[in-house]
């Protein structure tokens, strides 16, 4: 991949270079990939999610503005395509999956299990705490990049934000992690 800046990349972009989106493509493919898996937990989901975003782009690169941060209007885009679909999963979801009650001792269990639990932990949260919690904590994104990208004031990410890691910590602690 050349070393083309992204707002070059948009630039081209905005002038029908179609060698500018597979720049594009390349660069933040898989950044938005690990945050569509990590909100929708499913390969296929995240895959449909990335590249509705990619198509997004493609037809709207008009509206880019060059000196906005391409990434967060891509992981905007990407959140806001899981966030639909988190919603569309929480109408036809007739239970929530529940923890395992029967978590060992967190000295004992294995590296995967703790991600498995705290994954799970993160997806019994509502759609814009995990959206919010995802981009922050495990994106690292800054809070007013997560505000840019979710349309929320900086105070409405911070509440989220508390709020869901707060439920996070209570349910890991519920099971003694």
């Amino acid at each position: 991949m050349n070393s083309t800046t992204d707002i070059e990349l948009v630039q081209q972009l905005q002038a029908g270079n179609e060698q500018a989106l597979r720049d594009i493509i390349e660069r933040h493919r898989e950044r938005l990939f690990r945050l569509a898996y990590r909100l929708l937990n499913d390969r296929d989901a995240a895959s449909d999610a990335v590249q509705e975003t990619f198509i997004r782009l493609w037809r709207h690169a008009r509206r880019i503005n060059p000196d906005q941060s391409l990434a967060t209007w891509l992981c905007t885009l990407c959140a806001r395509r899981c966030y639909d679909e988190l919603r569309r999963r929480r109408r036809h979801r007739t239970t929530l999956a529940n923890l395992p009650s029967d978590a060992t001792n967190p000295d004992a269990m294995a590296t995967d299990e703790l991600l498995a639990l705290l994954h799970q932990a993160v997806a019994s949260l509502p759609p814009k705490q995990q959206v919010v919690y995802q981009l922050r904590e495990i994106e690292c994104l800054t809070t007013d990049e997560v505000a840019a990208a979710t349309h929320m004031s900086a105070d409405q990410v911070k509440a989220n934000l508390f709020v869901a890691r707060t439920n996070v910590r209570e349910k890991l602690k519920h099971y003694g992690i």
